[in-house]
Formats: structure tokens, C-alpha cells, sequence
């Protein structure tokens, strides 16, 4: 079974936001929401104004974010361009305070999920179990020159827990290159994000902070550039834990 989808900025919904905490921002959904429970993947563009605050909350479903542009505070953390934060399903994290120029990230999810829920006001939602985060340091980018050097495909782990299967990971790759991705059984789903370059996916090309979503159902993943070398994120969701999927709180 082939379960695969683009998000591309030719397919985005843009919408404007204003919560009564004070946060703001701009939401660019890349993908139409599904109602089928086992294929119901989220990839959005958030792009939070400047010196705004996005207060602690919680999400439902397993999640990455992907700063790709400005710069700020998350947490403890000072953030810029390509961090990846990973939450778990009803993991607190925050608050994300966007810098002068404002801060902008993708969200991405293999679950629908239905929005934040901030703290303390939705605690009533919030769900006793493990709790898993990870944020990583700044992933730089390579130059075009030393991406077009390389023989062949590197995949380079960046954060790997073999317990959870969680995994932040960079593919390498020249162009005219070819690379058989794995997607294990054991994780819900893998994100591939375009850092730099550019890959093709049938008929389609995928470019700068674009990205595709590929199931657990699908067991390998062909990735193949052409005229321009690549760059990617490649991020692979643990499936939610156990301890959450009963119904009670």
C-alpha cells in the first residue's frame, strides 16, 4: 500500500488568527483534512507575528515542529532556522516567543489533531501518562558546492531513540541521485522536508520548506533529484503511546 502526500505551497489555505491570550498569527494548512482515522496527516506553516507570545499548551497527537525562518525563544531555547522540536501527545511545551522579526515553522502531525490546549485554562483536557519532548540544536545548512561534491546519498542521524522510534535524521544528495528510504513498521510515518535543493515526486517538484508526507503503510520510499542537489529533513513519528488511547482523562 502506497500512502503518500505533498505539501506544496501551490495547495495551501491561508487563514488569520487572533486568540484572547494575546497570540496571533498566520496559518497556512498545505494539506485538506481527512476523515479517515488511519491516513488523517497534518502540514502547516505557522507564522507567528513578531514579539508575540505563543502560551504552554498541549496538542493530543505526536508532533514536529520545524523553525525554518526568523528567530526567537522556545522555552529555554534560543531558536533560529532549521531547529526541530518534537512533542508527544499531551506533552506541555512553551511558551514560543517570536523576535522582531517574527517566527516562522511547520507543523506536522500523522493524526488530525483538533488545536492546541493552552495552560492552565484546558487543563480539564490534559491526560496523566509519559510525557516526551526533544528539541534539537540549529541544523545548518551546506553549501550548494560541498551537496554537489558528494558520490552519493548521505543520511546523516541527528537524534535517533531506538526505544520510541522517534528520529531526526539529514539526507545528503547530489544530483541525479536515487535513495531507497526505509519507513520502519514500528513508526506511524516519516516527514521529508526540503532544507535546500530540490527532489521530484512523480510529475511534481518539490522545493525550500516544502515537504511530503509518507505513511507506515508504505514500506520503502523513493527519493530521486535530477538537476539540482538536495538537502532534506527526515523525520520519523513514533506512533502515539499507549497509555493515551483509551478514553480517559
Amino acid at each position: 500500500m502506497m500512502a503518500v502526500k505533498l505539501a506544496q505551497k501551490s495547495t495551501e489555505n491561508f487563514q488569520y488568527h487572533e486568540h484572547d491570550n494575546g497570540l496571533k498569527y498566520e496559518r497556512h494548512d498545505y494539506f485538506s483534512p481527512e476523515k479517515d482515522p488511519e491516513f488523517s496527516p497534518q502540514s502547516y506553516l505557522i507564522k507567528q507575528l513578531a514579539n508575540v507570545v505563543n502560551p504552554l499548551h498541549f496538542h493530543m497527537q505526536n508532533q514536529f515542529q520545524v523553525f525554518i525562518e526568523g528567530s526567537g525563544q522556545f522555552g529555554k531555547h534560543q531558536i533560529k532556522p532549521y531547529v526541530v522540536h518534537y512533542a508527544g501527545a499531551y506533552t506541555g511545551y512553551g511558551p514560543i516567543i517570536a523576535g522582531d522579526h517574527g517566527l516562522h515553522y511547520l507543523t506536522l502531525r500523522c493524526s488530525h489533531d483538533f488545536g492546541a490546549k493552552f495552560l492552565p485554562a484546558q487543563m480539564t483536557h490534559f491526560k496523566k501518562g509519559p510525557k516526551h519532548h526533544f528539541t534539537s540544536a540549529s541544523i545548518p545548512l551546506d553549501s550548494v558546492k560541498e551537496l554537489q561534491k558528494i558520490a552519493c546519498p548521505v543520511l546523516e542521524d541527528i537524534h535517533v531513540e531506538t526505544k520510541t522510534n522517534l528520529a531526526i535524521r539529514v539526507l545528503k544528495m547530489p544530483p541525479e541521485s536515487s535513495y531507497q528510504l526505509e519507513v520502519p513498521e514500528l513508526s506511524a510515518g516519516i516527514f521529508l522536508v526540503m532544507m535546500q535543493g530540490s527532489i521530484l515526486e512523480g510529475t511534481e517538484t518539490l522545493t525550500k520548506n516544502e515537504s511530503i508526507f509518507v505513511s507506515h503503510a508504505t514500506n520503502h520510499y523513493l527519493i530521486k533529484t535530477k538537476l539540482q542537489s538536495a538537502q532534506i529533513l527526515v523525520l520519523q513519528m513514533p506512533f502515539k503511546n499507549q497509555a493515551y488511547l483509551s478514553s480517559t482523562p
